[in-house]
This record gives structure tokens, C-alpha cells and sequence, in this order.
């Protein structure tokens, strides 16, 4: 007797345990489904699947990406007629003409009066604008003005996503030679040209270098020297580096603002190109006579004639000249009306010419054909998403105001507005910023600007005197005498102040009031009535009310 365990053959799907009534296999139930609850769980067709994604660090995508999408990003700037204007228009908005400082240093703890502080606020702004606007004492290069830097800045951001300045400072002997008082200078950097090598066991990531606590050190720029390309080191305080450090966690370079929609430019630009193409294949034409008579064959038959046999009772010889006179009146007959067809040719450029067609012919004109016209919706479509991303609104970008109402522009600038004055804080004050700290340092250190104690006092709180605000222009306006309405209102219930409208309209707050109290006592002067303030008139009582008392009038006794 054999003790081996018994083997039993089993298909897939089915059990091997037999039934209490026959030997047969009895099927395996499948399990009841389980609720889940889990996110991405709802992907049955595998359109997520199909997405290659994986979680790393924002610098290794800036770092793969940043070169070729700030290429394609140059490339349509200078190619593409939307995203040129729509880049000059966020220059427009963000900076307008200038950032124009407001200086706010607190002076308190230096011992000025509020007078006092306030008339040195107004020395430093005027010797602010004197200096950012006289390319010889502010650029390296004497060509650009700060405000010219701004916008390069801001075009720079758009393009790289990051901005670079370098700082240098003039000796006396140099100073003699360029014609300059100040020594300060500002020179900007293409981003290309820091190139982004990373070489971690030097400290070097991105072009650079950094401490143990990620703190710059130097960039590393690559200049031209001699017709070389040469590595120059650069310390960190001597350049300004602007970029959206909110954007990517950790990345030490930023990647263009416009690499999400560059795939959307140039399928605009494809969509552009292709229904251009139809339309002109839509415009050109040909034209076809149709002959209800025999072409090839009948020329294939009068060839075969000389094929044919000689039928019984007929001489060859006398057959073949037979042949050869069908032949040769077959060839008579279409070249006569091949004559006839070239002396009544069908002219399609002269249009005083009458065709004449020959028996049962037709003239059929074919044109290209084209799909459903659906170009504008997709087209506008794409805009949007170009307008979304870029922070201007659809309007703006296309110059299409053609469904566009009062409360649509109202609310269009009042969700984009934003974003214009989130740009003008990270990028381009920053950058306008650190080049007035440099300024104004050496401007207390050498005596231009005088300061209560001098330089060493200064440096008690050098932090106190860089307080300063830059401001550029004010938001667009659909209707601004509902906007001054309602600016009045919100001063009338005292939730806003004569400075925050101000600000709000670009326009520095000290200076109105200076500039109204000047006019002020020169209209009293010259008896011009004041139009400043509340108006006044109508009733007796202050500030024009009713006047106390009966509101009508006495009737004198008859």
C-alpha cells in the first residue's frame, strides 16, 4: 500500500473538493468587491496612468528644464506678435514709466523732528531722481537709466525667470575719466551667462557657491575676454539676484513664468499656419473640361487597326491601304478638333473672352475644401490659457473688447490686479531697492546727503533709513468717476486715508499735499476760487446744511 498523497488535475477558475452528488469540480466564487477610499482611485480608463510624474526636488526640474524653455521662451517673445505685445503690456503695468521712490526712513531715533525727518525725505527722493536718471553717474555703461534697467529686469524675469545685476564701485581716478561724481554703478547680467554647473564637493550648485546653510557666497558669470570665454567670480553683496522664490521650493535659479504655455504658443502658432494655408488653397482653383467622347481608348483603337487580320478574300496589300486610310481619316478628324478646341480656348484671366465648349462638354471648377469652421473658439481658447498664465487678462492680450462690458473689465482688473502688484513687489522693487541702499550708503559716507552724526550714525541702524516705498502706476480704471466716488466714500466713513488712495493711484503721498498746499496759497493769492476739499453751498447752515429754525419762509402781513 502506498502511502504518496493523491494528485488531482485542476483547471484555472475551479476547485478541486467534488461535489456530495457527482465527481465534478465545483467552480471558485469570485469576492464580493470592497469599498476604497483613496485618492486617484477613479481612474478607470488610465488617462492618469498614462502620465509619467514623479515627486523631486524643484531644483532638479529647474535645473533639466530652465535652458530649453528659456530658449522657446526668447524665441516666441521675438517671433510671436501676442506674447511681444503681452510682455510689453505687463512692462506697462508693473512699472509704467518709473517706480517712483517714497522714501520712509524713521528718523526718530536719529533725533529728527517730524519736520525735520520730512524734509530729509524729500532731499533724498530728489537726489534719487536726479541720480537714476542720468545714465553716466548710474550705469557702468553709461546708456540706461534705472528706470531702463526695471524693465529689462522685469523682461529678463519673463524670459529666464530670473534677473541679474552686478555692482561695482568707481575710484576717484576712474570717476575723472568717465566724468562721473558717484562711484556706485549698475551693469546687468544676461542669466545665460551664470551658467548653471553644479559641483557639489566645490560648494558650487547652479552656479553658486554657497555655505554650509545654503547662503551665496559668489556667482560664478562666464565673460568674454580677448575673444575668450573666461569663469569670473562675483561676491554675492556685489550682485542682485531677482527671482519668484516662492515658485520653486529650494531652486536656487528660477525656469521662465511662460514655460507651462509654450506648448499652447505654438499650437497657436499651428493653428494660425494651417488655416492660413487653407484659405489660400480655398483662393486658387482649376478648372476641368469633362468630354462626353473617348480619349485613350479611341487612340488605343486607331493603333489597333494595323493589328487587325486580313479577312478572307481580301488582297493584304489592298487591306493594309485600306487600314491606313481609316487611319489616317481618324487622325484628320481629331486633329480638326483639336484646331477647333485651341481656336476656342477657354480663358480664365481675360474677362471680356467668350468660351466656346464642344458638343456635350462641361467646365467644372475645383476648389479645395475645408473642415467645419471652428478656428475662432479654439483660437480664443488658446489665448486664454496664454492670458491666464501670464497675468493679463484676455482683453488685454488679444485687444478683442468686443464682448466685454463695464462689469466684466471691472472684474477682470480687479482678479488680475494682483498679480501686477505681487510681480512688482518680488521682482522689480528688489532689484530698485538693493541699488538705493548702495546709493544712499554712499551717498551719507561721502557727504552728499547730510545726516544728523554723520556716517557713524548711520550704521547705528542703517535698516531705519533704507525705508522706502516704490510705487508705480495705478490700476486701470472701465469708469474713474465711480472709482473717485468711491474712493470718497471710503475716506467719508474713515476706512481709507488720504495716503492709501494715493498710493493707490500711484502718486506719492507727501508730494500731493506739498504740491496742494503750494497751489492753495497761490490761488488765495490771486483770488482763483480753491477747487480742493468738500464743496460747499446751498443752505445757511455749516457746510452748506439747512439752517436752523423754520425752513419756510415768513409771509409778510398785506
Amino acid at each position: 500500500m502506498s502511502d504518496a498523497k493523491p494528485r488531482v488535475r485542476v483547471k484555472a477558475g475551479a476547485s478541486a473538493s467534488p461535489r456530495a452528488d457527482s465527481t465534478a469540480l465545483v467552480p471558485v466564487q469570485p469576492r464580493p468587491a470592497r469599498a476604497t477610499a483613496r485618492h486617484l482611485r477613479g481612474d478607470r480608463t488610465g488617462l492618469l496612468n498614462m502620465r509619467r510624474a514623479v515627486t523631486r526636488d524643484a531644483k532638479v526640474d529647474v535645473y533639466e528644464a530652465a535652458e530649453r524653455a528659456s530658449a522657446l521662451a526668447l524665441d516666441f517673445i521675438h517671433n510671436s506678435g501676442w506674447l511681444s505685445g503681452a510682455v510689453s503690456q505687463i512692462v506697462c503695468d508693473t512699472i509704467g514709466v518709473e517706480l517712483k521712490l517714497n522714501c520712509r526712513a524713521r528718523l526718530a531715533g536719529f533725533g529728527y523732528s517730524d519736520d525735520e525727518a520730512n524734509a530729509w525725505c524729500r532731499a533724498v527722493e530728489a537726489a534719487w531722481l536726479q541720480w537714476a536718471w542720468n545714465p553716466k553717474e548710474c550705469d557702468l555703461g553709461g546708456e540706461m537709466t534705472i528706470a531702463e534697467m526695471s524693465d529689462a529686469i522685469l523682461r529678463s524675469y519673463l524670459a529666464y525667470g530670473e534677473g541679474f545685476g552686478v555692482l561695482d564701485r568707481l575710484t576717484n581716478s576712474q570717476r575723472r575719466a568717465m566724468g562721473a561724481r558717484t562711484g556706485l554703478k549698475v551693469s546687468l547680467v544676461a542669466p545665460h551667462r551664470c551658467p548653471r554647473t553644479t559641483r557639489e564637493f566645490e560648494g558650487l550648485e547652479g552656479g553658486i557657491f554657497r555655505d554650509a546653510v545654503r547662503r551665496p557666497q559668489k556667482y560664478r558669470f562666464r565673460i568674454r575676454e580677448g575673444g575668450l570665454e573666461i569663469d569670473h567670480d562675483v561676491p554675492a553683496q556685489d550682485v542682485i539676484h531677482v527671482m519668484d522664490r516662492g515658485e520653486h521650493l529650494n531652486a536656487g535659479r528660477g525656469i521662465s513664468p511662460m514655460s507651462p504655455i509654450l506648448k499652447v504658443a505654438a499650437q497657436s502658432d499651428q493653428l494660425a499656419d494651417a488655416t492660413l494655408a487653407v484659405a489660400l488653397m480655398q483662393q486658387a482653383f482649376a478648372a476641368i473640361i469633362k468630354s462626353p467622347e473617348a480619349s485613350t481608348e479611341a487612340f488605343e483603337a486607331i493603333q489597333s487597326l494595323v493589328d487587325t487580320d486580313v479577312p478572307e478574300g481580301y488582297d493584304p496589300i489592298v487591306w493594309a491601304r485600306t487600314v491606313d486610310g481609316v487611319r489616317a481619316d481618324l487622325v484628320e478628324v481629331w486633329a480638326a478638333r483639336f484646331e477647333a478646341l485651341k481656336s476656342g480656348t477657354l480663358s480664365l484671366t481675360d474677362p471680356a473672352r467668350v468660351a466656346h465648349l464642344g458638343p456635350g462638354e462641361d467646365l467644372q471648377m475645383v476648389t479645395a475644401s475645408a473642415p467645419q469652421n471652428n478656428y475662432v473658439p479654439f483660437a480664443q481658447n488658446l489665448q486664454r490659457e496664454i492670458a491666464r498664465c501670464l497675468g493679463v487678462t484676455f482683453e488685454s492680450f488679444t485687444g478683442d473688447h468686443s464682448n466685454a462690458n463695464y462689469s466684466s473689465v471691472r472684474m477682470a482688473v480687479a482678479s488680475i490686479w494682483p498679480m501686477v502688484m505681487r510681480r512688482r513687489q518680488r521682482i522689480v522693487v528688489p532689484f530698485v531697492q538693493a541699488i538705493f541702499e548702495q546709493w544712499l550708503e554712499e551717498s551719507i559716507y561721502e557727504g552728499r546727503i547730510a545726516f544728523k552724526g554723520g556716517y557713524q550714525a548711520f550704521l547705528r541702524d542703517p535698516e531705519a533709513v533704507f525705508q522706502a516705498e516704490f510705487q508705480g502706476p495705478e490700476k486701470p480704471s472701465a469708469d474713474p468717476y465711480k472709482d473717485a466716488l468711491a474712493s470718497k466714500i471710503l475716506m467719508e466713513l474713515g476706512l481709507s486715508s488720504h495716503a492709501d488712495e494715493a498710493i493707490a493711484r500711484g502718486k506719492n503721498p507727501q508730494e500731493l499735499l506739498t504740491a496742494i498746499e503750494r497751489e492753495i496759497k497761490v490761488m488765495e493769492a490771486a483770488g482763483i476760487p480753491v477747487p480742493f476739499g468738500r464743496p460747499r453751498g446751498g443752505g445757511a447752515g455749516p457746510d452748506g446744511a439747512a439752517a436752523p429754525g423754520r425752513r419756510e419762509p415768513a409771509r409778510e402781513d398785506a
